[in-house]
């Protein structure tokens, strides 16, 4: 059996000859020092041949130990073993889980646990006729700005299709009108796979599924000419809090946006306007990293996902164009501030929640011989040399996770000044991205109108919106960031993905059915990585997903 010495010298000389093959870094060799990632502020580098033990911990002292269907449902030890702190995510939990007083008139699902099943991500329809439960679309004019006629997103439900807490239960109606008082969907959107068939150069197959996005039924009419859309997936919410606790400095010295060290990877970062504050601040979460906070992304998917108003977002999710939803939803009762659906209480219970969930420790290593196992271990090399890390930085350190702004909870009211989650504050984690932007490649062509059989059209109830785009792009900007770029997606708790939720599918538009398939669509700067993927024999590819499912 091979010593860890001599298995990665085995493991370098077959990098050597896989990335040059592929015209990648040509000028690498298998003499060269092992690949290196910076390190943070006071720590030392990350070195691809040394094993450090902090990294079966993905989340620090936020990593617990669970692999089944529960596994991104747990709180913080810290949070556990306290009383207080516990019932508040207990309390916020409940929440998460169940519906509310006020939703509505449209929305996209009934429960947050709707969208992000048992906390994990959710899952594009597994046929043209199955309704979106647990992804949406994004919608905006040609500027950027809320399409005139359905704002932000489009709510495919109204509350007269849902049964209870069923989101299955009914398919949305799309007649514009009231529904016995009530408001229904704004339209219908169903995704057309096209199977893409493929070979690495060692000849073994592989196959994509290419999606095209039909938008029919719109209740209010027309799209504005030149609108743009983008489906999302609901991503999982675990370990937001630990992200959010990372320096915003750290994270955008890791930017590069000229490339200035030549190694085709440019990471930028977005920025908007926080909540109630008004402050231009990084953007950390969404798929195109808009939004600042974990709390501002709660109160977003609350109005937007749920028409649940709050403080925050006191506007209910009909447009001035939409009379039928004005009309529904001045029906609603309300039991927040100022007359909206939620209260500040409950909504910083629901953050305390979402920030608190912790990270499953990563399988496959054994402490007691401090070793990885052998497949995991050479999926890690091969996973470093392909520079992989490039964007998908292993380790970051948090700072201060400071308390919420709305206030310290305290039995059934908010007290002002919170104190900082101590549980999340300065621990070394080791979630594999870099909270950056990245320019994944492809383009979108404009969306067209279209009959069913492909036929042109302009109007009638057959014509249906249509956006086709090549790789990944989506074509639509989203603060500073392009058509063509995302922010970096966590690695950590991928390997539980399916075990958690057995439909979830893979990168932001659930396009992918496997770990595989979503390697394969990276492209852009992303290229020579995946050039590098392509060129390693069958058992390497194997390694390198066994290492991804470590996590």
């Amino acid at each position: 059996m091979l010593s860890n010495n001599n298995y990665l010298q085995v493991i370098s000389i077959t990098l050597c000859l896989a990335i040059t093959a592929c015209g990648g870094s040509s000028s690498k060799t298998a003499t060269e020092p092992p690949v290196v990632v910076e390190p943070e502020p006071g720590l030392p580098p990350v070195v691809a041949d040394k094993v450090d033990p902090s990294e079966v911990f993905s989340g620090g002292g936020v990593t617990v130990e669970r692999i089944d269907e529960d596994a991104y449902s747990q709180s913080a030890p810290e949070i556990t073993n306290d009383f207080n702190l516990d019932a508040n995510f207990k309390a916020g939990n409940q929440l998460f889980r169940n519906t509310h007083s006020g939703q509505g008139p449209i929305l996209n699902t009934a429960t947050c646990q709707g969208c992000h099943v048992k906390d994990g991500r959710g899952h594009a329809p597994a046929s043209t006729t199955e309704p979106m439960d647990a992804m949406l679309v994004k919608v905006s004019a040609v500027d950027g700005q809320n399409e005139a006629t359905y704002g932000g997103q489009l709510q495919t439900f109204g509350l007269a299709s849902f049964v209870g807490n069923d989101p299955d239960a009914g398919l949305p109606e799309h007649d514009g009108a009231l529904n016995g008082g009530r408001a229904i969907g704004e339209a219908f959107v169903y995704i057309d796979y096209q199977e893409i068939n493929g070979q690495y150069p060692d000849g073994e197959t592989y196959s994509l599924r290419k999606p095209v996005y039909r938008i029919k039924n719109l209740s209010y009419g027309p799209f504005s000419p030149g609108s743009l859309i983008s489906p999302r997936v609901a991503p999982p919410i675990f370990g937001l809090g630990l992200l959010e606790a990372i320096s915003a400095d750290d994270i955008k010295a890791k930017a590069d946006p000229d490339d200035s060290d030549n190694d085709g990877i440019s990471g930028r970062f977005n920025q908007s306007k926080t909540i109630l504050t008004e402050e231009v601040m990084l953007g950390r979460f969404g798929s195109k990293a808009l939004t600042t906070s974990v709390l501002h992304q709660s109160a977003g998917a609350y109005r937007g996902d749920m028409g649940i108003t709050s403080r925050i977002f006191p506007e209910e999710p009909c447009t001035l164009l939409q009379q039928a939803c004005l009309d529904a939803a001045a029906q609603e009762p309300n039991s927040g501030e100022e007359g909206t659906d939620i209260t500040d209480i409950e909504l910083a219970l629901v953050e305390f929640y979402t920030r608190t969930l912790a990270v499953p420790k990563r399988r496959g290593f054994d402490e007691a011989n401090q070793t990885w196992q052998a497949e995991i271990w050479q999926g890690r090399q091969l996973f470093f040399a392909a520079n992989c890390v490039g964007c998908h930085t292993p380790r970051q350190q948090t700072g201060e996770a400071a308390g919420s702004i709305l206030g310290e909870v305290a039995l059934n009211k908010l007290e002002p000044g919170a104190k900082p989650i101590e549980a999340l504050s300065e621990q070394i984690i080791w979630p594999y991205t870099d909270m950056l932007l990245h320019d994944m490649g492809g383009s979108c062509q404009a969306i067209v109108q279209e009959l069913p059989n492909g036929d042109s059209c302009d109007a009638g109830a057959e014509c249906e919106y249509v956006l086709r785009c090549e790789g990944l792009a989506d074509g639509r900007n989203e603060g500073e960031a392009t058509g063509n770029e995302w922010r970096t997606s966590p690695l950590w708790g991928l390997g539980l993905v399916k075990t958690v939720n057995p439909r979830a599918t893979y990168l932001h538009d659930g396009r992918a059915r496997t770990i595989e398939e979503a390697i394969l669509w990276h492209g852009g700067e992303a290229e020579s990585s995946i050039h590098a993927f392509k060129n390693f024999s069958a058992g390497e590819r194997a390694a390198v997903i066994a290492f991804l499912e470590s996590m």
